[in-house]
Protein backbone atom coordinates (compact mmCIF):
# COMPACT_ATOMS: atom_id res chain seq x y z
CA UNK A 1 0.00 0.00 0.00
CA UNK A 2 2.10 3.39 -1.46
CA UNK A 3 -0.67 5.66 -0.62
CA UNK A 4 -0.02 7.50 2.54
CA UNK A 5 -3.35 8.99 3.11
CA UNK A 6 -5.01 5.60 2.55
CA UNK A 7 -2.57 4.19 5.55
CA UNK A 8 -3.38 6.61 7.54
CA UNK A 9 -6.98 6.61 7.34
CA UNK A 10 -7.23 2.71 7.45
CA UNK A 11 -5.04 2.72 10.47
CA UNK A 12 -7.09 5.57 12.05
CA UNK A 13 -10.26 3.82 10.99
CA UNK A 14 -10.01 0.06 12.24
CA UNK A 15 -8.15 1.76 15.76
CA UNK A 16 -11.46 3.73 16.36
CA UNK A 17 -13.67 1.12 15.17
CA UNK A 18 -12.03 -1.89 17.56
CA UNK A 19 -12.16 0.52 20.25
CA UNK A 20 -15.40 1.81 19.78
CA UNK A 21 -17.17 -1.62 18.51
CA UNK A 22 -15.15 -3.70 21.54
CA UNK A 23 -16.47 -1.45 24.36
CA UNK A 24 -19.92 -0.68 23.12
CA UNK A 25 -20.52 -4.16 22.25
CA UNK A 26 -18.83 -5.70 25.56
CA UNK A 27 -21.01 -3.43 27.52
CA UNK A 28 -24.17 -4.25 25.66
CA UNK A 29 -23.71 -8.10 25.36
CA UNK A 30 -22.82 -8.18 29.17
CA UNK A 31 -26.03 -6.19 29.44
CA UNK A 32 -28.22 -8.69 27.64
CA UNK A 33 -26.42 -11.56 29.00
CA UNK A 34 -27.57 -10.02 32.07
CA UNK A 35 -31.28 -9.76 31.24
CA UNK A 36 -30.93 -13.29 29.44
CA UNK A 37 -29.57 -14.73 33.26
CA UNK A 38 -32.39 -13.01 35.01
CA UNK A 39 -35.19 -13.76 32.95
CA UNK A 40 -34.24 -17.32 32.86
CA UNK A 41 -33.63 -17.71 36.43
CA UNK A 42 -36.81 -16.45 36.90
CA UNK A 43 -37.97 -19.39 35.10
CA UNK A 44 -36.10 -21.77 36.83
CA UNK A 45 -37.35 -20.40 39.92
CA UNK A 46 -41.06 -21.24 38.76
CA UNK A 47 -40.02 -24.50 36.24
CA UNK A 48 -37.30 -26.04 38.56
CA UNK A 49 -39.64 -27.24 41.67
CA UNK A 50 -41.97 -28.40 39.53
CA UNK A 51 -39.64 -30.34 37.26
CA UNK A 52 -37.64 -32.28 40.06
CA UNK A 53 -40.95 -33.48 41.46
CA UNK A 54 -42.02 -34.83 38.40
CA UNK A 55 -37.98 -36.34 38.01
CA UNK A 56 -38.18 -38.01 41.17
CA UNK A 57 -42.06 -39.56 40.74
CA UNK A 58 -40.30 -40.78 37.60
CA UNK A 59 -37.38 -42.18 39.17
CA UNK A 60 -39.46 -43.93 41.63
CA UNK A 61 -42.25 -45.86 39.08
CA UNK A 62 -39.93 -46.50 36.62
CA UNK A 63 -36.85 -47.03 37.98
CA UNK A 64 -33.06 -45.88 36.31
CA UNK A 65 -34.37 -46.94 32.56
CA UNK A 66 -37.30 -44.54 32.94
CA UNK A 67 -35.20 -41.64 34.09
CA UNK A 68 -32.50 -41.70 31.65
CA UNK A 69 -35.32 -41.50 29.12
CA UNK A 70 -36.89 -38.74 30.93
CA UNK A 71 -33.90 -37.07 31.53
CA UNK A 72 -32.44 -37.08 27.43
CA UNK A 73 -36.09 -36.17 26.56
CA UNK A 74 -35.55 -32.53 29.38
CA UNK A 75 -32.05 -32.31 27.07
CA UNK A 76 -33.60 -32.28 23.85
CA UNK A 77 -36.55 -30.20 24.19
CA UNK A 78 -35.44 -27.70 27.10
CA UNK A 79 -31.48 -27.73 25.62
CA UNK A 80 -30.47 -28.19 28.99
CA UNK A 81 -28.02 -30.70 30.97
CA UNK A 82 -29.88 -32.31 34.03
CA UNK A 83 -28.64 -34.24 37.24
CA UNK A 84 -30.58 -36.60 39.71
CA UNK A 85 -28.88 -37.05 43.01
CA UNK A 86 -29.63 -39.47 45.42
CA UNK A 87 -29.97 -39.02 49.27
CA UNK A 88 -26.07 -40.29 49.15
CA UNK A 89 -25.11 -37.52 47.02
CA UNK A 90 -24.65 -39.64 44.07
CA UNK A 91 -25.97 -39.37 40.56
CA UNK A 92 -29.02 -41.85 40.40
CA UNK A 93 -27.21 -42.73 36.46
CA UNK A 94 -24.16 -43.87 37.84
CA UNK A 95 -22.27 -40.86 36.13
CA UNK A 96 -19.13 -39.06 37.33
CA UNK A 97 -20.56 -35.58 38.74
CA UNK A 98 -18.58 -32.10 38.08
CA UNK A 99 -17.17 -30.71 41.69
CA UNK A 100 -19.32 -27.53 41.05
CA UNK A 101 -22.29 -30.27 40.56
CA UNK A 102 -21.88 -31.21 43.82
CA UNK A 103 -21.33 -27.68 45.59
CA UNK A 104 -24.53 -26.18 44.34
CA UNK A 105 -26.35 -29.66 44.94
CA UNK A 106 -25.03 -29.67 48.80
CA UNK A 107 -26.18 -25.93 49.08
CA UNK A 108 -29.84 -27.16 47.49
CA UNK A 109 -32.89 -26.98 49.92
CA UNK A 110 -36.78 -27.24 49.44
CA UNK A 111 -38.03 -23.87 49.48
CA UNK A 112 -36.12 -22.60 46.72
CA UNK A 113 -34.07 -23.66 43.62
CA UNK A 114 -29.98 -22.20 44.38
CA UNK A 115 -28.44 -20.71 41.70
CA UNK A 116 -24.58 -20.93 40.59
CA UNK A 117 -21.95 -20.57 38.03
CA UNK A 118 -19.81 -22.88 35.85
CA UNK A 119 -17.38 -21.22 34.23
CA UNK A 120 -17.74 -17.90 32.58
CA UNK A 121 -20.90 -18.49 30.94
CA UNK A 122 -23.07 -21.26 31.98
CA UNK A 123 -25.45 -20.82 34.71
CA UNK A 124 -26.65 -23.93 36.97
CA UNK A 125 -29.50 -24.39 39.37
CA UNK A 126 -30.16 -27.06 42.28
CA UNK A 127 -33.69 -27.49 44.49
CA UNK A 128 -33.99 -30.49 46.40
CA UNK A 129 -37.46 -32.47 46.49
CA UNK A 130 -38.98 -35.60 48.47
CA UNK A 131 -40.35 -38.51 46.17
CA UNK A 132 -43.98 -39.99 47.18
CA UNK A 133 -41.89 -42.77 49.04
CA UNK A 134 -40.40 -39.94 51.02
CA UNK A 135 -36.82 -40.19 49.86
CA UNK A 136 -34.92 -37.01 49.52
CA UNK A 137 -33.47 -35.93 45.51
CA UNK A 138 -31.61 -33.33 44.67
CA UNK A 139 -31.75 -32.09 41.09
CA UNK A 140 -29.12 -29.68 39.32
CA UNK A 141 -29.87 -28.43 35.71
CA UNK A 142 -26.90 -26.56 33.72
CA UNK A 143 -28.43 -23.96 31.71
CA UNK A 144 -26.51 -23.20 27.93
CA UNK A 145 -25.02 -19.72 26.93
CA UNK A 146 -27.15 -17.63 25.28
CA UNK A 147 -26.13 -18.01 21.32
CA UNK A 148 -25.07 -15.08 19.40
CA UNK A 149 -28.22 -14.73 17.89
CA UNK A 150 -30.11 -14.78 21.06
CA UNK A 151 -27.78 -11.97 22.21
CA UNK A 152 -28.37 -10.23 18.93
CA UNK A 153 -32.34 -10.68 19.38
CA UNK A 154 -32.08 -9.30 22.99
CA UNK A 155 -29.61 -6.09 21.59
CA UNK A 156 -32.82 -4.95 19.46
CA UNK A 157 -33.18 -2.81 16.31
CA UNK A 158 -32.10 0.74 18.24
CA UNK A 159 -28.67 -0.57 19.70
CA UNK A 160 -27.74 -1.94 16.44
CA UNK A 161 -28.28 0.78 14.63
CA UNK A 162 -26.49 2.85 16.94
CA UNK A 163 -23.20 0.94 16.61
CA UNK A 164 -23.98 1.23 12.58
CA UNK A 165 -24.19 5.22 14.02
CA UNK A 166 -20.73 5.24 15.65
CA UNK A 167 -18.96 3.34 12.65
CA UNK A 168 -19.98 6.05 10.41
CA UNK A 169 -19.37 8.46 12.84
CA UNK A 170 -15.72 7.30 13.20
CA UNK A 171 -14.81 6.92 9.26
CA UNK A 172 -16.14 10.75 8.80
CA UNK A 173 -13.96 11.59 11.76
CA UNK A 174 -10.75 9.30 10.46
CA UNK A 175 -11.54 10.17 7.06
CA UNK A 176 -11.18 14.05 7.71
CA UNK A 177 -7.95 13.51 9.89
CA UNK A 178 -6.02 11.40 7.63
CA UNK A 179 -6.63 14.17 4.92
CA UNK A 180 -5.90 16.99 7.29
CA UNK A 181 -2.71 14.89 7.86
CA UNK A 182 -1.59 13.62 4.30
CA UNK A 183 -2.95 16.19 2.40
CA UNK A 184 0.11 19.10 2.77
CA UNK A 185 2.62 16.05 2.88
CA UNK A 186 1.65 15.17 -0.70
CA UNK A 187 1.83 19.20 -1.64
CA UNK A 188 4.97 19.51 -0.36
CA UNK A 189 6.16 16.50 -2.38
CA UNK A 190 4.46 17.65 -5.34
CA UNK A 191 6.16 21.28 -4.74
CA UNK A 192 9.30 19.61 -4.45
CA UNK A 193 9.20 17.90 -7.64
CA UNK A 194 8.46 20.75 -9.15
CA UNK A 195 11.67 22.25 -8.12
CA UNK A 196 13.70 18.71 -9.54
CA UNK A 197 12.17 19.82 -12.82
CA UNK A 198 13.70 23.24 -12.66
CA UNK A 199 11.16 25.63 -11.22
CA UNK A 200 12.93 26.66 -8.62
CA UNK A 201 10.75 29.78 -7.99
CA UNK A 202 7.82 27.16 -6.44
CA UNK A 203 7.22 27.34 -2.70
CA UNK A 204 4.53 26.02 -0.62
CA UNK A 205 0.82 27.43 -0.39
CA UNK A 206 0.94 29.68 2.71
CA UNK A 207 -2.02 27.50 4.71
CA UNK A 208 0.54 24.86 4.88
CA UNK A 209 3.61 26.96 5.75
CA UNK A 210 1.00 29.08 8.30
CA UNK A 211 0.23 25.63 10.23
CA UNK A 212 1.18 25.77 13.30
CA UNK A 213 2.48 21.94 13.88
CA UNK A 214 5.26 19.59 12.52
CA UNK A 215 3.83 19.87 8.93
CA UNK A 216 3.86 23.37 8.92
CA UNK A 217 7.66 23.57 10.10
CA UNK A 218 8.44 20.98 7.70
CA UNK A 219 6.77 23.87 4.58
CA UNK A 220 8.56 26.78 6.63
CA UNK A 221 11.62 24.85 5.92
CA UNK A 222 11.16 23.31 3.08
CA UNK A 223 10.52 26.95 1.61
CA UNK A 224 13.65 28.45 3.30
CA UNK A 225 15.24 25.03 1.41
CA UNK A 226 13.88 26.49 -1.86
CA UNK A 227 14.80 29.81 -1.39
CA UNK A 228 18.48 28.71 -0.67
CA UNK A 229 19.03 26.66 -3.84
CA UNK A 230 17.29 29.20 -5.55
CA UNK A 231 19.92 31.61 -4.61
CA UNK A 232 22.98 29.43 -5.08
CA UNK A 233 21.86 28.63 -8.66
CA UNK A 234 21.32 32.06 -9.90
CA UNK A 235 24.45 33.03 -7.90
CA UNK A 236 26.67 30.42 -9.10
CA UNK A 237 24.94 31.09 -13.01
CA UNK A 238 25.86 34.64 -12.44
CA UNK A 239 29.27 33.45 -11.03
CA UNK A 240 29.71 31.76 -14.61
CA UNK A 241 28.65 34.34 -16.70
CA UNK A 242 31.29 37.12 -14.41
CA UNK A 243 34.31 34.32 -14.91
CA UNK A 244 33.84 33.86 -18.85
CA UNK A 245 33.71 38.20 -18.58
CA UNK A 246 36.49 38.35 -16.59
CA UNK A 247 38.78 35.89 -18.26
CA UNK A 248 38.03 36.89 -22.22
CA UNK A 249 39.17 40.09 -21.50
CA UNK A 250 43.03 38.94 -20.38
CA UNK A 251 42.80 36.27 -23.10
CA UNK A 252 41.95 38.66 -25.71
CA UNK A 253 44.51 41.15 -24.72
CA UNK A 254 46.83 37.89 -24.73
CA UNK A 255 45.60 37.22 -28.08
CA UNK A 256 46.63 40.70 -29.48
CA UNK A 257 49.69 41.11 -28.10
CA UNK A 258 50.93 37.50 -29.59
CA UNK A 259 49.58 38.54 -32.67
CA UNK A 260 51.47 41.67 -32.80
CA UNK A 261 54.71 40.24 -31.56
CA UNK A 262 55.02 38.06 -34.46
CA UNK A 263 54.21 41.18 -36.33
CA UNK A 264 56.69 43.45 -34.99
CA UNK A 265 60.49 44.12 -35.53
CA UNK A 266 62.97 42.31 -33.43
CA UNK A 267 63.60 45.75 -31.47
CA UNK A 268 59.67 45.56 -29.88
CA UNK A 269 59.66 41.41 -29.15
CA UNK A 270 60.59 42.22 -25.56
CA UNK A 271 57.61 45.33 -25.32
CA UNK A 272 55.18 42.36 -26.24
CA UNK A 273 56.66 39.54 -24.13
CA UNK A 274 56.39 42.28 -20.72
CA UNK A 275 52.33 42.32 -22.16
CA UNK A 276 52.49 38.70 -22.35
CA UNK A 277 54.04 37.62 -18.72
CA UNK A 278 52.00 40.49 -17.32
CA UNK A 279 49.11 39.10 -18.60
CA UNK A 280 49.59 35.45 -17.96
CA UNK A 281 50.71 37.32 -14.13
CA UNK A 282 46.82 38.67 -14.20
CA UNK A 283 44.96 35.03 -15.34
CA UNK A 284 46.88 33.57 -12.77
CA UNK A 285 45.87 35.69 -10.20
CA UNK A 286 42.27 35.55 -10.90
CA UNK A 287 42.44 31.67 -11.45
CA UNK A 288 44.00 31.20 -7.75
CA UNK A 289 41.54 33.31 -6.43
CA UNK A 290 38.51 31.48 -8.00
CA UNK A 291 40.10 28.63 -6.98
CA UNK A 292 40.10 30.05 -2.94
CA UNK A 293 36.73 31.30 -3.68
CA UNK A 294 35.32 27.70 -4.80
CA UNK A 295 37.01 26.12 -1.74
CA UNK A 296 35.60 28.81 0.75
CA UNK A 297 31.77 28.49 -0.78
CA UNK A 298 32.19 24.72 -0.22
CA UNK A 299 32.94 24.78 3.21
CA UNK A 300 35.73 22.25 2.96
CA UNK A 301 38.08 24.13 5.58
CA UNK A 302 35.86 23.93 8.52
CA UNK A 303 36.82 20.36 9.73
CA UNK A 304 40.35 22.61 10.10
CA UNK A 305 38.57 24.80 12.97
CA UNK A 306 41.07 25.35 16.00
CA UNK A 307 41.49 28.80 18.39
CA UNK A 308 42.85 31.39 16.39
CA UNK A 309 44.53 34.60 18.38
CA UNK A 310 43.35 37.58 16.95
CA UNK A 311 45.73 40.12 17.96
CA UNK A 312 48.58 38.31 16.53
CA UNK A 313 46.82 37.76 13.45
CA UNK A 314 46.52 41.07 12.72
CA UNK A 315 49.72 42.25 13.62
CA UNK A 316 51.28 40.21 11.00
CA UNK A 317 48.86 41.55 8.35
CA UNK A 318 50.07 45.19 9.37
CA UNK A 319 53.86 44.35 9.51
CA UNK A 320 53.11 43.21 5.87
CA UNK A 321 50.96 45.63 4.73
CA UNK A 322 52.82 48.56 6.15
CA UNK A 323 55.65 46.70 3.59
CA UNK A 324 53.16 47.13 0.82
CA UNK A 325 52.00 50.79 1.73
CA UNK A 326 55.65 52.46 2.18
CA UNK A 327 55.93 52.50 -1.31
CA UNK A 328 52.52 54.54 -1.75
CA UNK A 329 53.73 57.07 0.99
CA UNK A 330 51.25 55.44 3.22
CA UNK A 331 51.89 53.66 6.86
CA UNK A 332 49.45 50.81 8.54
CA UNK A 333 48.72 51.66 12.22
CA UNK A 334 46.84 48.72 14.97
CA UNK A 335 45.13 49.43 18.17
CA UNK A 336 44.73 46.49 20.01
CA UNK A 337 43.84 46.25 23.69
CA UNK A 338 42.85 43.17 24.12
CA UNK A 339 43.99 39.71 23.73
CA UNK A 340 41.01 37.92 21.63
CA UNK A 341 40.60 34.33 20.71
CA UNK A 342 38.22 33.39 17.76
CA UNK A 343 37.76 29.49 16.51
CA UNK A 344 38.68 28.86 12.58
CA UNK A 345 41.61 28.29 10.28
CA UNK A 346 44.10 30.34 10.42
CA UNK A 347 45.49 30.91 6.87
CA UNK A 348 41.81 31.71 5.94
CA UNK A 349 41.25 33.98 8.53
CA UNK A 350 44.38 35.81 7.65
CA UNK A 351 43.18 35.72 4.24
CA UNK A 352 39.92 37.64 5.10
CA UNK A 353 41.59 40.22 6.76
CA UNK A 354 44.48 40.77 4.34
CA UNK A 355 41.97 41.53 1.44
CA UNK A 356 40.11 44.36 3.91
CA UNK A 357 43.77 46.06 4.75
CA UNK A 358 45.27 45.43 1.23
CA UNK A 359 41.88 47.01 -0.99
CA UNK A 360 42.67 49.57 2.24
CA UNK A 361 46.23 50.63 0.86
CA UNK A 362 44.85 50.56 -2.73
CA UNK A 363 42.45 53.70 -2.33
CA UNK A 364 45.01 55.37 0.39
CA UNK A 365 46.27 58.64 -0.59
CA UNK A 366 50.29 59.08 -0.12
CA UNK A 367 50.45 60.64 3.64
CA UNK A 368 47.68 59.06 5.00
CA UNK A 369 47.17 55.72 7.19
CA UNK A 370 45.45 52.78 7.19
CA UNK A 371 43.98 52.30 10.94
CA UNK A 372 43.13 48.75 12.18
CA UNK A 373 41.87 48.61 16.02
CA UNK A 374 41.05 44.93 16.72
CA UNK A 375 38.72 44.58 20.15
CA UNK A 376 35.07 43.30 21.39
CA UNK A 377 32.12 44.88 20.40
CA UNK A 378 31.09 45.87 23.93
CA UNK A 379 32.48 45.58 27.45
CA UNK A 380 30.39 42.07 28.03
CA UNK A 381 30.30 40.79 24.41
CA UNK A 382 31.45 37.58 23.07
CA UNK A 383 32.03 39.05 19.77
CA UNK A 384 35.66 40.39 18.33
CA UNK A 385 34.99 43.26 16.28
CA UNK A 386 38.05 44.13 13.72
CA UNK A 387 37.59 47.75 12.05
CA UNK A 388 39.90 49.21 9.06
CA UNK A 389 39.52 52.27 8.53
CA UNK A 390 41.35 54.11 5.05
CA UNK A 391 41.46 57.86 4.12
CA UNK A 392 40.33 57.01 0.72
CA UNK A 393 37.01 58.14 -1.46
CA UNK A 394 34.77 55.81 0.02
CA UNK A 395 32.32 54.31 -1.99
CA UNK A 396 28.75 55.46 -3.45
CA UNK A 397 26.05 54.73 -0.74
CA UNK A 398 24.17 52.64 -3.83
CA UNK A 399 27.29 50.41 -3.77
CA UNK A 400 28.12 49.68 0.03
CA UNK A 401 26.36 46.50 0.13
CA UNK A 402 27.27 45.26 -3.20
CA UNK A 403 30.92 45.32 -3.13
CA UNK A 404 30.98 42.47 -1.17
CA UNK A 405 29.38 40.38 -4.36
CA UNK A 406 31.70 38.68 -6.63
CA UNK A 407 33.32 40.68 -9.31
CA UNK A 408 31.98 44.04 -8.05
CA UNK A 409 34.00 46.68 -8.68
CA UNK A 410 33.25 50.29 -7.61
CA UNK A 411 33.44 52.71 -10.75
CA UNK A 412 35.87 56.03 -10.34
CA UNK A 413 35.36 59.50 -10.54
CA UNK A 414 35.36 58.99 -14.72
CA UNK A 415 33.28 56.10 -14.51
CA UNK A 416 35.33 53.27 -15.39
CA UNK A 417 35.37 50.21 -12.78
CA UNK A 418 38.64 50.13 -10.38
CA UNK A 419 40.79 47.84 -10.66
CA UNK A 420 41.58 44.36 -9.32
CA UNK A 421 39.27 41.09 -10.30
CA UNK A 422 36.43 42.17 -7.25
CA UNK A 423 37.39 38.85 -5.54
CA UNK A 424 38.35 39.77 -2.16
CA UNK A 425 36.07 41.78 -0.45
CA UNK A 426 33.52 38.65 -1.99
CA UNK A 427 36.13 35.98 -0.38
CA UNK A 428 36.93 38.15 3.01
CA UNK A 429 32.65 38.05 3.59
CA UNK A 430 32.51 34.06 2.62
CA UNK A 431 35.67 33.46 4.67
CA UNK A 432 34.02 35.41 8.06
CA UNK A 433 30.51 34.42 7.36
CA UNK A 434 31.25 30.54 7.36
CA UNK A 435 32.67 31.08 10.93
CA UNK A 436 29.62 32.59 12.62
CA UNK A 437 30.76 36.20 11.84
CA UNK A 438 29.56 39.11 9.89
CA UNK A 439 30.78 41.34 7.98
CA UNK A 440 29.71 45.02 6.68
CA UNK A 441 31.18 48.86 4.96
CA UNK A 442 30.52 52.26 5.67
CA UNK A 443 31.88 55.60 4.65
CA UNK A 444 33.66 57.20 7.60
CA UNK A 445 32.31 60.55 8.58
CA UNK A 446 35.61 62.47 7.56
CA UNK A 447 35.90 60.27 4.63
CA UNK A 448 37.43 57.22 3.88
CA UNK A 449 35.82 53.62 4.05
CA UNK A 450 35.22 51.90 7.22
CA UNK A 451 34.96 47.80 7.10
CA UNK A 452 34.34 46.19 9.89
CA UNK A 453 34.50 42.33 10.54
CA UNK A 454 32.89 40.46 13.60
CA UNK A 455 33.77 37.07 14.69
CA UNK A 456 32.17 35.15 17.39
CA UNK A 457 35.01 34.50 20.38
CA UNK A 458 36.25 31.44 21.94
CA UNK A 459 35.29 31.76 25.78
Amino acid sequence: MRNLFLKIFLWFWMTLLIIAVTLVSGIIMNRANQNMRRQTLTRMSLYLPLEAKQTADVFEKDGTLGLQEHLAHLRTVAELEPYFLTLDGKDALGRNLPPQVLAIAQSANGESPVFGKRGFRQNMAAFKTTGASGRAYTMVIILPSPSFGALMKELGFQTMFGLLGIMAVGVAFCYFLARHIANPVVQVSAAAGRIADGWLDTRSEPRIRHRRDEIGRLAANFDRMAERIESLVHGQQRLFGDVSHELRSPLARLSVAEGLLRQCPSEEQPEYLDRIATEVENLDQLIGQLLTFARIDSRADLSRKEPVELSSLVQEVAVDGNFEAQAKGCAVTVECPDILTTGGAREQLRRAVENVVRNAIRYSPSGTAVGITIRKESADSTTALIQVRDHGPGVPEDHLERIFLPFHRVPTGQGEPSGGAGLGLAITERIVLMYGGTVRAANAAGGGLIVELKLPLVV
